[in-house]
């Protein structure tokens, strides 16, 4: 018989009794493999997880055809920005304020300052923030680009 020491099992039970995907409790806003979705970009709030490490911020992930999209929304509602990703090219929607700052790898810009907070981090990119609210900037820095 197969024993599992609590250390083991207790996880285990919790993960397989969560409404939420493993991969969220394990580390939420350090993806390795994202569990994107298929639809639902563009609404307020998204039925899937916010993988954002700010608490100010949610960040919802999709993926469709191959395109991969990041949703940047204040915690209250609105929809502040999103972003299209193919492999190393970056855009923005039209989607959210018309006046938020959004610097991507393209605009060879200015790195984010030191007091930025990252919001969120991928294998291949992470997203930065300086400031609050509609005052926010943004930055998107490649892996190879970070610290």
């Amino acid at each position: 018989m197969l024993k599992l020491s609590a250390r083991y099992l207790c996880p285990l039970i919790l993960m397989m009794t969560s409404p939420l995907p493993a991969w969220a409790l394990c580390c939420p806003g350090d993806i390795k493999d994202p569990m994107s979705a298929s639809s639902g970009i563009g609404q307020v709030q998204p039925s899937e997880t916010d993988v954002s490490l700010d608490r100010q911020w949610a960040v919802h992930t999709f993926e469709r055809d191959g395109v991969g999209y990041l949703q940047v929304s204040e915690k209250a509602g609105a929809v502040q920005f999103i972003i299209g990703r193919s492999e190393t090219y970056y855009w923005v929607l039209p989607a959210g304020p018309t006046d938020t700052s959004i610097a991507l790898p393209s605009d060879h810009g200015p790195a984010a300052p030191a007091h930025a907070r990252e919001v969120y981090r991928h294998p291949d990119f992470r997203l930065l923030v300086s400031g609050w609210g509609r005052t926010a900037n943004w930055w998107v820095e490649n892996a190879s680009e970070q610290p």
